[in-house]
């Protein structure tokens, strides 16, 4: 005899866990996980293949970010610090992309000018 909340939380527990419905929810479980991953990696894929160039007619997304009104530009730091707090893997990998994503940004004109001579 425990309130509807109660009861709540302890089906949504039960369901992310996996005891729930027994074998079925623990498939759906992992079923959900593995299109997350492809997810996961078919984005970075996409947005590798669309990535900015690095041609100086192009405006860098640093010179994008310079060109922002001040409230855009206090707001998104703020925010992924928000939901990197409040969410810490997601704020551990966001901070690893955009560590890889500077380290990258460095080596770019190298890394392109083997990939078109090859």
């Amino acid at each position: 005899d425990f309130p509807l909340a109660a009861k709540l939380t302890r089906w949504g527990i039960d369901a992310h866990m996996g005891v729930l419905f027994g074998l079925a929810n623990q498939l759906v479980l992992a079923v959900v996980a593995l299109g997350l991953l492809v997810m996961t990696v078919w984005g970075y894929l996409l947005w590798w293949r669309r990535r900015p160039s690095r041609d100086p007619a192009q405006p860098g997304l640093i010179t994008l970010w310079r060109q922002l009104s001040p409230l855009p530009r206090l707001l998104v730091p703020a925010t992924a610090l928000l939901l990197g707090l409040c969410l810490p893997v997601l704020g551990g990998s966001l901070l690893l992309f955009l560590v890889v994503d500077a380290l990258l940004g460095l080596r770019g004109p190298a890394l392109r000018t083997e990939a078109g001579s090859a």
